[in-house]
C-alpha cells in the first residue's frame, strides 16, 4: 500500500493542506511524549482525534457516498483503544506506586533463622509520635558546626541506626520491624530530615528491613545498599517494590565498598567477606565510620563466621563504639572480635523481655570483662551518640509514648555522672554522659474526656501521592497503601475518605 493511501485514514492528512498536516503531526509527537506519563494517558491522546473525526464520518457517510465499513471499522478501533486509555488510567487519588501488601509477615525459625534463597533480585515508614514541620532544607542542620550525632533508636528487637553528618548529611542503617516503620519514619521528620543519602539494608532479615519500605516511600533516597542474597518473604518483595515505584537501583554491600557521604568521614564496608552462607545473619553488611579521631562500628547481625572471616582479612576493627552484632546473641562477639575492636562503648539494640534471650549472659560478660560501658535500648530507649572528632557524649532518652522504653518524665534532670576514658584511636579523652538517675517506671495513663477510648492510636493508611487517609480494604488503596497512625494522619492534614469512612 502506497504512503499516499496510508495517510489518508490519518486525521489531518487526509488532505493535502499543509498546516493541517503540521499541526496534526505536532499533536501526534506530543501524544507519543504522553506514554511516558503512563500508558493509558497515551493511548487517549493518541485515539481521541481518530474517534471523533471517524464520528463525524459515520454521521456523514452517506452523504460522501463512502462505503460504510470504511468508516465504522476505524471508528471501533479508535474508540476501543480510547475507552483501553481510559480504564488504564488510574484514579487521582491513586499512585502509581505498586501494592504495599496488608500484611508483612516473616517466617521464622530459632533465633531468628528464615529460608535462605541465594538468587539475586536486583530489581532495584521514632520514639516520638509528633510529625515536625515540613522544611526547605532537605537535611537536618547539626546543632554546631563539626558535630556528628548517632541517633540508636528504640525498635523493640530490631535495629534502625540515624546517622547525622557534620556536612547536614543523612544515613539511615535497617529500619526496624514491619510495624515500625511509621515511628521510624516519625523520628526521622522530628530531626528536620526530608532526604536520606544513603540507606543501608544490612541483611534481608525482618527485624532489619521491616519499616524499609516505609522509610523509601516518604522520602528522598539518595543510594541503596543491601547485600546480594534474597528472601523469599513477603517483607522482602514490599523493599523491592518500594525501591522499583522510585526508580532507584540496589548497590551491593560487600566487604571494600566505601561509601562517600560526607568529606569528613570514612566509612567502609568489612562484610560480607563471601558469596554464600547458611544463616542469613551472616551476609550482614558491617560498617565502620571514622570522624576524625572517633569510630563506630556497626555489626547488624554478623555471628561468629563473619567475625572470623573479618578477622582474617585483617581489617582494622578498632572502634570507640561497638553496636554489639546480633542484639548481644552469643553467636556474636565472640572474644577474638571483641579484642580487635576493643571499643570502650557498646550499644544493645534490643526489645525488653524477647523471647530469645538477648542479650545473652556470656555477651555481657565478655564487654564487663574488657571494662566496655554498655548501653541498652530496651533500658534506655532511644540512644544518641555525639561525636566533635574527639570525644564522644551519649544522651539516653526513653519514650512515654513508644512501648519499647520504660517511660520518662515530662521534666528531665540535668543531673549527670562523667565518665572519662582513652580513645582508642588517638589517645584523647572521650566523655560519656550518664543520666544520675533512672527513668520512671510508671505509665501516664490519660483518660478520654468522654470515657471512652480514643481513636488516635488506630492504624489508618495513606497513599504516596494523595491527601486522604483510608481504612484497611479502601478501593483507592489498591497501588499504594501506607501504614499511619489517625493522630499522625491528621497532624500531617490528611482528611478522612468518603468513600471507606476511616476512624475521625
Amino acid at each position: 500500500m502506497e504512503l499516499k493511501n496510508i495517510l489518508k485514514f490519518i486525521p489531518g492528512f487526509r488532505s493535502s493542506i499543509r498546516w493541517h498536516m503540521i499541526i496534526a503531526g505536532i499533536y501526534y509527537l506530543l501524544s507519543l511524549i504522553m506514554f511516558a506519563s503512563g500508558i493509558g494517558v497515551g493511548l487517549f491522546s493518541l485515539a481521541l482525534p481518530f474517534t471523533m473525526f471517524y464520528f463525524a464520518d459515520l454521521l456523514s457517510y452517506k452523504k460522501k457516498n463512502t462505503p460504510i465499513k470504511n468508516v465504522l471499522i476505524p471508528f471501533i478501533i479508535s474508540f476501543a483503544i480510547m475507552v483501553t486509555g481510559i480504564a488504564a488510567t488510574p484514579p487521582a487519588e491513586q499512585s502509581n506506586i505498586p501494592t504495599t501488601q496488608e500484611s508483612k509477615t516473616i517466617v521464622k525459625n530459632n533465633d531468628e533463622s528464615v529460608t535462605k534463597d541465594n538468587e539475586v533480585k536486583p530489581t532495584n515508614t521514632s520514639n516520638l509520635a509528633a510529625t515536625s514541620t515540613p522544611q526547605d532544607d532537605k537535611h537536618a542542620t547539626t546543632t554546631s558546626s563539626g558535630i556528628l550525632k548517632v541517633h540508636y533508636i528504640d525498635v523493640g528487637q530490631a535495629d534502625s541506626i540515624l546517622i547525622q553528618t557534620p556536612g547536614s548529611k543523612c544515613m539511615l542503617i535497617d529500619a526496624g520491624n514491619n510495624a515500625d516503620g511509621p515511628s521510624v519514619v516519625s523520628y526521622i521528620r522530628n530531626q528536620g530530615i526530608n532526604k536520606i543519602d544513603v540507606l543501608v539494608g544490612t541483611h534481608p532479615h525482618e527485624d532489619h528491613i521491616g519499616g524499609m519500605d516505609n522509610v523509601i516511600y516518604s522520602f528522598d533516597i539518595g543510594k541503596i545498599y543491601m547485600p546480594k542474597v534474597s528472601n523469599n518473604t513477603k517483607t522482602f518483595e514490599d523493599v523491592l517494590t518500594a525501591i522499583k515505584s522510585k526508580g532507584l537501583k540496589v548497590n551491593t554491600a560487600t566487604a571494600g565498598v566505601t561509601i562517600d557521604l560526607d568529606p569528613s568521614l570514612k566509612i567502609v564496608m568489612y562484610a560480607p567477606n563471601n558469596t554464600y552462607y547458611e544463616d542469613l545473619n551472616n551476609y550482614s553488611a558491617v560498617i565502620k565510620l571514622t570522624y576524625k579521631n572517633t569510630s563506630f562500628l556497626f555489626d547488624g547481625d554478623a555471628e561468629d563466621i563473619s567475625e572470623n572471616e573479618m578477622l582474617a582479612q585483617g581489617y582494622d576493627l578498632k572502634a570507640d563504639v561497638l553496636k554489639v552484632g546480633h542484639h548481644g546473641s552469643s553467636s556474636s562477639t565472640t572474644p577474638a572480635f571483641l579484642k580487635a575492636v576493643s571499643p570502650k562503648y557498646a550499644v544493645i539494640s534490643v526489645g525488653a523481655g524477647n523471647s530469645y534471650g538477648h542479650p545473652a549472659q556470656q555477651t555481657l560478660d565478655r564487654l564487663a570483662a574488657t571494662n566496655v560501658q554498655i548501653f541498652r535500648t530496651d533500658e534506655a530507649g532511644t540512644i544518641i551518640a555525639t561525636s566533635d572528632g574527639n570525644t564522644i557524649t551519649f544522651d539516653k532518652k526513653a519514650s512515654s509514648v513508644k512501648p519499647h522504653a520504660p517511660p520518662t518524665n515530662t521534666v528531665n534532670s540535668n543531673t549527670t555522672n562523667t565518665v572519662k576514658s582513652s580513645n582508642n584511636n588517638s589517645g584523647t579523652a572521650s566523655t560519656v554522659i550518664i543520666p544520675a538517675t533512672k527513668p520512671s517506671t510508671s505509665t501516664l495513663v490519660i483518660q478520654n474526656p468522654s470515657g471512652s477510648i480514643g481513636n488516635d492510636n488506630v492504624t489508618v493508611y495513606i497513599t504516596a501521592t494523595g491527601k486522604k487517609y483510608h481504612r484497611d480494604g479502601c478501593r483507592y488503596l489498591s497501588k499504594s497503601k501506607i501504614p499511619i497512625s489517625l493522630s499522625q494522619a491528621k497532624a500531617e492534614g490528611y482528611t478522612p475518605c468518603s468513600v471507606c469512612d476511616p476512624p475521625q
